[in-house]
């Protein structure tokens, strides 16, 4: 499941690693691993997953099987910061990321397998991608049964992903589930590239309503979000980022003794 077949800058950082890479270059190595029939993990990082990645260390293997996508603003500007050439540009979320690929889906026949959500939201949103992209070939399963990996339902889940071979398989189950069930089904998987995505399918369905663009590329959508959905994120967002913001005072103060040394 290693990509290996494509160098991308590496770089680590608030205890993690992240690749960099713009909209138009994900979608290029997507393509590039389906087109070889090489399989890869993609996975995201932001606040949230950096939060979980250091309490879980079960996680921790994502970050030698998988192509890091930056999911959060506060990255790139740490990155930044710490000496780095990442830009607002290597900051994709599922938001900006869905639509441009399930067009690029349609117009080179991938095959996409959407898992997550419940059955309502995740029939919708995916009809919603059927009639905007004319010959999408997407199929999809809600992401509420028993994800364990001996029991009956899994296993019957794993058999319908396989039978139907996806090339682009979209795991949305919220983290840490999604990760959990991606590192431990990864071997039995029948697809190509697996992707984690969080709640993408419920902006498509209209479940949840989608952040002004400007906030995203601002680093703002947090603000967004919270205002939103106070009972949800107010841990995520007014808590998780004190100890992310110690681990980046953390790597200044390493920056600071390596200049010094030198």
């Amino acid at each position: 499941m290693q990509p290996q077949t494509i160098n991308l800058p590496n770089y680590k950082l608030l205890g993690i690693e992240v690749n960099s890479f713009d909209l138009e270059g994900l979608l290029r190595i997507i393509g590039i691993f389906i087109y070889n029939k090489n399989r890869a993990i993609i996975s995201s990082q932001n606040i949230h997953s950096i939060y979980i990645f250091h309490r879980n260390k079960f996680l921790q293997q994502l970050q030698s099987i998988s192509i890091k996508r930056i999911d959060g603003m506060p990255i790139v500007y740490c990155g930044k910061i710490l000496g780095y050439p990442l830009k607002r540009d290597n900051r994709i979320t599922w938001v900006d990321l869905i639509r441009p690929l399930m067009r690029e889906a349609a117009n080179k026949n991938w095959k996409v397998f959407y898992l997550g959500a419940d059955e309502v939201t995740v029939s919708i949103g995916v009809e919603v991608l059927r009639t905007d992209y004319k010959g999408l070939n997407i199929t999809y399963a809600n992401g509420f049964f028993n994800a364990k990996k001996e029991s009956p339902e899994n296993d019957a889940m794993l058999k319908k992903i396989n039978a139907y071979m996806p090339d682009v398989l979209i795991v949305g189950m919220g983290m840490p589930r999604q990760e959990k069930w991606i590192l431990e089904n990864k071997e039995v998987l029948n697809a190509t590239v697996i992707m984690t995505s969080g709640a993408a399918i419920e902006y498509v369905a209209g479940k949840v309503a989608t952040p002004p663009r400007w906030m995203g590329r601002t680093g703002l959508e947090w603000l967004y979000r919270l205002t939103e959905n106070p009972k949800r994120f107010w841990f995520r967002y007014l808590v998780e980022p004190w100890f992310v913001f110690w681990l980046f005072i953390k790597d200044c103060g390493k920056k600071y003794i390596l200049r010094k040394e030198l």
